[in-house]
């Protein structure tokens, strides 16, 4: 009789299954944990490199406002700079301003004074700085055009010609110790030998805060800032406002009514003058100053006297730095609590940003560039 062998099937013992299990187990933590990682570098290099974006776009956006500051009325400093600027826009004031300008812009004074820039130090919001860039865009030379005395008159001007003037083009009037006026030739102008500017259209008035344009008789000038169409000039102000948004506010309404965002997570914006302080006639930035300083200070450059006139005209350049956050937080710091502006110049002029408490977890950026201001090299 034969009898089978019977055999029997064992499995794991209770001790193989704890140490597969905690084998298993340190695998899924590392697995997990590299997972992690990646992620936290993924996010990381997400944020920097929008960061990096961010920050090239408004640093374009910034230098193309101001690059050309002062253009169509640096050349004739007596005349310009300094005075109060006096719009009209549909038969009502548009400057000076009846009430504050919107925000973040408030505390820029309403009585708005030419210069090519001008930096109101704190104005913004957070303590950031506003700049105001003003700058024609005319075809024709940035000459001042002398009126004929006592030719100013109701919608119209008596120049010596009006050769490459066109309908709907903005002239600035000026006169020294007077002020300056706004006011748009008619759409049906034709310039050419014709002395004889005929003024017209939404920019045109003949009082303007009091201001007669027959006022204008001693000796006047006229600058071509631009036309309504086509090559408008650029009278802005540009801050951060309270939702950490650059933006701009078009002080002749061309473009647009109201604040414009330009770039977000923007939250501050701060600017330096580079000054000929030798002031020997070889246009070198010599030294850095703040818009606080004696005699830089918004008010001081546009009260209209010679010393204001002087100094704007050796601002050669402005610097300005910008203070970006990413969107994205992290599960730790990763930012400082204060940030250092303008660190590569003289302590004097340094600057700090102070980190809001519970947002050290998000990603800081100070980005600094120089913008020359090619057109008050040559004002006399």
């Amino acid at each position: 009789m034969m009898h089978r062998r019977m055999t029997v099937s064992r499995g794991f013992s209770l001790p193989e299954l704890m140490v597969a299990m905690v084998i298993g187990l340190v695998l899924m933590l590392a697995v997990t944990t590299m997972v992690a990682r990646q992620e936290s570098v993924r996010r990381g290099v997400t944020s920097g490199n929008d960061l990096t974006g961010n920050a090239a776009y408004a640093s374009y956006l910034l230098d193309r406002e101001m690059r050309s500051a002062g253009a169509g009325f640096s050349q004739a400093v007596v005349q310009s700079y300094g005075c109060a600027v006096r719009v009209s826009l549909d038969s009502a004031q548009l400057l000076p301003a009846t009430k504050p300008f919107p925000a973040p812009f408030a505390a820029v004074p309403p009585d708005y004074r030419l210069a090519p820039l001008i930096a109101f130090a704190g104005a913004g919001a957070h303590g950031s700085d506003v700049i105001a860039v003003a700058a024609g865009n005319s075809a024709l030379s940035e000459a001042a055009l002398p009126v004929v005395p006592r030719s100013a008159a109701p919608g119209e001007l008596k120049l010596s010609n009006t050769l490459g003037m066109r309908a709907g083009d903005l002239l600035l009037l000026s006169q020294a110790g007077t002020g300056c006026m706004v006011q748009q030739l008619g759409n049906n102008f034709t310039g050419g030998p014709t002395q004889r500017a005929t003024l017209g259209g939404r920019y045109a008035a003949d009082t303007i805060d009091g201001l007669t344009i027959t006022q204008f008789s001693t000796k006047p000038f006229v600058f071509v800032l631009g036309n309504v169409v086509g090559n408008q000039p650029r009278f802005q102000l540009l801050g951060i406002d309270a939702d950490d948004t650059l933006v701009s506010y078009d002080l002749l309404q061309l473009r647009s009514e109201g604040v414009q965002p330009l770039a977000e997570g923007v939250v501050d914006m701060r600017a330096l003058y580079g000054v000929d302080m030798a002031r020997g006639g070889q246009d070198q930035v010599t030294e850095w100053v703040a818009p606080t300083a004696s005699g830089f200070t918004a008010a001081a450059l546009t009260d209209g006297t010679a010393v204001a006139r002087e100094n704007l005209r050796h601002i050669l350049a402005v610097r300005v730095a910008l203070v970006l956050r990413s969107d994205l937080a992290e599960k730790t710091d990763v930012t400082a609590g204060k940030l250092t502006l303008f660190s590569d110049l003289p302590a004097a002029v340094h600057q700090t940003y102070t980190v809001p408490a519970g947002s050290a977890n998000q990603r800081y950026r100070v980005v600094e560039f120089t913008v020359p201001l090619r057109n008050v090299r040559d004002a006399r």
